[in-house]
């Protein structure tokens, strides 16, 4: 079976999407020679391998009833928000407090 990532899909997303349980993204990435970091393209074919296609069928057919394509990937909207980097950059009391 393929699959075509949306917009903004990671791996995850892909894995939710196909097989229904996060525990077939390591399936999915295998199959496809990327990591779960990597950036997948808008319109980029996975291949999805058997065991992952048999997944969460539950999870798999509500997620094709109600239309849920997640893509869960940061935005470049949402990187302007954040240019140095998120909360690794930030000093406690200083960009950061805490109350």
């Amino acid at each position: 079976m393929k699959t075509t990532a949306k917009e903004r899909q990671t791996v995850l997303d892909m894995a939710l999407q196909t097989g229904g349980r996060l525990e077939t993204a390591m399936a999915l990435s295998a199959a496809n020679g990327v990591s779960l970091t990597d950036r997948l393209e808008d319109g980029q074919e996975l291949t999805v391998p058997e065991p992952v296609a048999e997944g969460d069928a539950r999870t798999v057919a509500l997620y094709r009833a109600h239309g849920v394509e997640p893509a869960t990937e940061v935005s470049a909207e949402d990187m302007q928000c954040c240019p140095c980097g998120g909360i690794g950059y930030m000093g406690l009391e200083i960009d950061f407090e805490v109350s």
